[in-house]
């Protein structure tokens, strides 16, 4: 009996071992047949997978990639990818070189400058003095962009060598590290530029940025790819699609697909949507843009002061910027965006459409008169258009929306406008305020004497004078009184983002993001 039980005690001693052997099999992980780790070692970490490419989708496609033509921020988020400038824009307000290696104010209107060595163009060629000075050249040219850069003095400005240049200004020109580091300030390749002209040019860009255009399909998409002479740490992913997309909501669509990783200006409406889809978020903040109302300065129809007081009496701003906006613009009562130095606040002009009326009444127009308004086809700046259209019906002005590209009605109509609603994205209030210039042109016809020479004289005042403070009170208070501009709006950038997209860093100014380190794991 005893020998039975000891049998019996030792079988159930081996099953209890095979029993925890198998136990611990199960519980490592690893199924049978496989291989297991041995004790008291560890497995390797996975390596994320990245994706080649990266797809990006914007509003509209840019007529020109000719860096002498940038008036939008569509065609500037483009540009950052394929061009660089002297100097770059942080997501803090404060500017760092970036083709530029170093500067030397040697007097109010000297600017000793030395490039980095070694930056080529995507073509392989080395960048050269020869090629800023050119550039500049072509930005005084051009009607778009020569508003910017009439300061320099080309004729005195001199090259020391493909390194180093001078640069000699009309007068102290405060803003010109800013206009050196905008979309208009990237700086093209001369030689590609004149072997294949300005038309090819345009669509076919060769610049010192992270990447270079490989295709551009008309209507659909621009593809870039890494630009192998890249001078500094090259861009993480290889390739980069930019999709037009117009419509707010077609943009989310493509997310909801898993189509795109990155899409710009989210509407109001579809914040919610976005980050219900799983995999993506919204990254939102205070940018640089802002919405005005602009009139011609040189409408027969708007000379009486009275007619340009009732046209804004009878504007709802907080309507206005809600219903466009979707609920997430900022009415604003200042001519620049609240985030940039030296924004000033306005007396509020109030809603008032009975003494809109009697101004209307008192300037001769009782039974008002019909205009055009211009906006681009993007649903912002439409819905915008059709509620203006809507108020200032109430005074009696009849208005015919146009719709469509700026350079297309530009054209049409030798530059003269009527009415438009336009954004601003610059980064720097002389810049802002440089739609009053005569020499501006576009949209509003600038043609008062004594703003032009107040704009002038702000230029010459540099960053914390005393008299730069005062002559840009003379500027507003003037500014306000004439009201050739209505702004009614800042907004803030909101971006759909992919979970999976690493480096994104949120910036004010949406043509300055560090595109070089977005990567997207798999």
């Amino acid at each position: 009996m005893k020998r039975n039980i000891s049998l019996m005690l030792a079988i159930l001693m081996i099953i209890s071992l095979l029993t925890a052997c198998n136990s611990n099999k199960a519980n490592s992980g690893t199924p049978s047949g496989t291989g297991g780790t041995p004790s008291g070692t560890t497995t390797e970490p996975v390596e994320k997978k990245a994706k080649d490419t990266i797809t990006l989708l914007v509003p509209s496609e840019p007529a020109t990639l000719d860096p002498s033509y940038a008036n939008n921020d569509n065609m500037t988020i483009i540009l950052q990818f394929i061009y660089d400038d002297l100097f770059e824009l942080g997501p803090d307000g404060k500017y760092f070189n970036e083709l530029a290696e170093s500067y030397t104010a040697v007097d109010d209107t000297t600017i000793k400058f030395t490039l980095k060595k070694d930056v080529k163009f995507s073509d392989g060629t080395v960048l050269k003095s020869s090629d800023v000075l050119w550039a500049i050249k072509r930005l005084q040219e051009s009607p778009v962009s020569q508003s910017y850069f009439k300061f320099v003095n080309l004729e005195k400005s001199t090259i020391q060598d493909d390194l180093n240049f001078t640069l000699i200004f009309k007068q102290a020109w405060a803003p010109f590290i800013n206009s050196m580091s905008i979309g208009r300030g990237s700086i093209p390749s001369q030689a590609a530029f004149d072997k294949i002209g300005a038309e090819k040019f345009a669509r076919n860009p060769i610049g010192t940025g992270p990447y270079k255009l490989v295709n551009w399909v008309s209507g659909t998409q621009i593809e870039l790819t890494r630009n192998e002479f890249y001078w500094g740490e090259p861009a993480k992913t290889k390739n980069v699609i930019i999709k037009f997309i117009k419509e707010p909501t077609a943009r989310v669509i493509e997310l909801e697909t898993g189509a795109a990783d990155i899409a710009y200006y989210i509407g109001g409406t579809d914040i919610e949507r976005v980050n219900n889809i799983e995999g993506y978020h919204i990254e939102q903040g205070n940018s640089y843009r802002y919405f005005t109302i602009v009139l011609s300065m040189q409408e027969e129809l708007f000379k009486d002061e009275r007619v340009r007081w009732a046209m804004s009496y009878a504007i709802d701003k907080k309507a206005l910027a809600d219903s466009s906006s979707d609920g997430i613009g900022t009415p604003i009562s200042g001519y620049c965006p609240p985030v940039m130095d030296g924004y000033t606040e306005m007396e509020e002009i109030p809603y008032d459409v009975e003494k809109a009326k009697q101004l209307m009444i008192e300037a001769g127009y009782p039974d008002g008169f019909s205009i055009q308004l211009h906006v681009e086809q993007q649903p912002i700046f439409v819905k915008a258009a059709e509620i203006v259209q809507a108020m200032w019906a109430e005074i009696n002005i009849k208005v015919e929306i146009i719709t469509g590209p700026l350079a297309t009605y530009d054209a049409q109509r030798g530059g003269k406008f009527q009415a438009s609603i336009r954004d601003g994205t610059s980064t720097e209030l002389s810049n802002v305020l440089i739609i009053y210039e005569s020499s501006f042109g576009s949209r509003m016809n600038g043609n008062d004497k004594w703003l032009d020479a107040k704009l002038l004289e702000l230029r010459t005042y540099y960053y914390g004078d005393a008299k730069r403070a005062a002559c840009l009170k003379e500027v507003m208070d003037y500014i306000y009184k004439i009201r050739y501009t209505y702004p009614y709006m800042s907004m803030p950038t909101v971006y759909a983002v992919s979970d999976k997209l690493e480096g994104f860093e949120f910036h004010p100014a949406e043509d300055h993001i560090n595109i070089r380190n977005w990567v997207v794991y798999e």
